[in-house]
């Protein structure tokens, strides 16, 4: 194990020619300095631009790690993007090796799903013991409508939030049909009641409304598993500041290659995300 996690990987000349046979056009060679990134197996951070074979360069690591598979104590590989992309490159381009580089213990995917699968379900579940479901607003809008209209009595826990929406659709000047198009654009942000299109909350977070609105969303989290994907970013951050010490240790003895394409284009959810889940001394980190 070198100071940046990474086990030190001897890659002669006949491995980088075989990878550049399968990758590259006949004839063609990678460039010296994609062959030092290449040979290179310590946490980094590579800058290129857009279009300079990063992505290939990439594919070439991860067939000089099928080749040695299984790793070392059972670890594995994660390769994570913003888009499908490194899927299909595998299925394309390095077909003969996606299965094992695709089956466990590796994990291929977004990054979304990966935190998503990782950090949020897992804090979700201790909250209710309901299948999480990440639905559209337009399905999470029609359960929330069935919750909030099933008692329609003086005494119901969301009289006042009631209230609020009706009232919103009748002077919205025809902009939402009914209560159900309203409650598909209407989110909490730091507590306050907003909707689409609209800089100022309709209601401050020590409002009845507001509070209603969140006992709601509580309930159907916990009676149905249901979020949306707008709330899933929410959740995300929330589980990330609970993750434990030795839950995120389980990762980095999982992964112990980590590759995570556009770093960069990472939001700041993600990149907290990514940073707690691995620990650059003990795994090798590539992005």
């Amino acid at each position: 194990m070198d100071e940046s996690g990474g086990t030190i990987l001897e890659i002669d000349d006949k491995e980088l020619e075989i990878v550049e046979n399968i990758l590259l056009e006949k004839g063609c060679h990678f460039a010296n300095d994609a062959k030092e990134v290449i040979r290179y197996w310590k946490s980094v951070d590579v800058a290129a631009c857009p279009g300079s074979g990063k992505t290939t360069v990439l594919l070439a690591k991860l067939k000089l790690l099928a080749d040695r598979m299984p790793l070392k104590k059972g670890s594995g590989v994660c390769v994570l993007s913003h888009t499908n992309v490194a899927v299909n490159e595998i299925k394309t381009k390095l077909s003969n090796y996606a299965d094992l580089l695709m089956s466990y213990p590796n994990y291929v995917g977004t990054i979304q799903s990966f935190i998503d699968q990782f950090v949020t379900k897992p804090y979700l579940k201790q909250k209710t013991d309901a299948s999480i479901q990440v639905v559209e607003d337009s399905v999470y809008a029609q359960h929330l409508y069935k919750l909030l209209w099933k008692d329609r009595s003086q005494n119901s826990p969301y009289q006042k939030i009631r209230y609020f929406i009706k009232f919103n659709v009748k002077n919205g000047s025809g902009q939402y049909d009914n209560e159900i198009s309203y409650m598909e654009n209407l989110y909490q942000k730091d507590g306050a009641l907003y909707v689409s299109k609209q800089k100022k909350p309709l209601a401050g977070a020590d409002s009845l409304s507001a509070k209603q609105y969140e006992t709601a969303i509580q309930e159907l989290l916990v009676s149905e598993g249901l979020i949306r994907y707008k709330d899933a970013y929410q959740y995300a951050v929330e589980s990330i500041s609970e993750l434990s010490t030795e839950y995120t240790e389980l990762f980095s003895r999982r992964f112990h290659y980590v590759f995570i394409d556009e770093y960069q284009d990472c939001n700041q959810m993600q990149r907290d995300a990514l940073d707690k889940l691995f620990n650059q001394n003990e795994c090798c980190v590539f992005h």
